[in-house]
């Protein structure tokens, strides 16, 4: 019988993960990001590399800064998994060309939604990164939770605290940025939050 893959509360440099619901045949899935900024042009071709590889679950196309956002899961369970993150970025897509930068997140802890709501419509996600108040990070990350739309919250290093990773119905009522916008407009009101940077993408590819 073939493996269940599930997602758990992943703690960076924890050699067991804090997991409640394993169980015999599943596999534990270590997830990561990166941001890539492409040289004008090649985004669908550095895309389509990406897209390639087997740890590779999610690739978006974004405006800004980077071009990309590139969401890894790895069943190895290292105790530094930025060694696998490495391995992906420099070995097999950076030596190929066309790109000109990067920058990986390894979540220190990542909370998903249980059960995530149910939707007949397709969906499309959306990327929001929050600077938090020192101290406050991890019940904020809870209180996100509790908005329907949140899947997950992963707290990180570095100026951004918390990344959420959202997701909304597609819908032309209620256009995907606009409805991203409300939300990111309510997490933006909680008391810990300093400040939001969203990315909504312009395409998708998700395995």
């Amino acid at each position: 019988m073939e493996p269940k893959h599930v997602t758990f509360v992943q703690t960076l440099y924890d050699a067991k993960p804090k997991v409640t619901r394993f169980q015999p045949g599943f596999v534990a899935d270590l997830r990561s990001f990166i941001l890539v900024k492409t040289r004008p042009g090649m985004e669908k071709q550095i895309l389509d590399r990406f897209k390639a590889l087997p740890e590779v679950r999610e690739i978006y196309l974004i405006t800004g800064k980077f071009d990309l956002l590139v969401g890894i899961e790895s069943e190895e369970t290292e105790l530094d998994p930025r060694q696998k993150v490495a391995e992906i970025v420099v070995e097999k897509v950076r030596k190929a060309g066309g790109i000109e930068d990067t920058s990986t997140i390894i979540p220190i802890d990542s909370h998903y939604r249980a059960t995530p709501t149910p939707s007949d419509r397709p969906v499309i996600k959306s990327f929001v990164f929050v600077q938090s108040e020192t101290g406050k990070e991890r019940p904020l990350m809870n209180k996100i939770l509790e908005i329907p739309e949140a899947l997950a919250t992963h707290l990180l290093f570095g100026k951004s605290d918390i990344l959420v990773e959202l997701e909304v119905e597609k819908s032309f009522v209620n256009p995907p940025p606009q409805r991203v916008a409300v939300i990111v407009d309510r997490i933006g009101k909680f008391s810990e939050v300093k400040d939001t940077q969203t990315f909504v993408p312009l395409e998708s590819v998700v395995k």
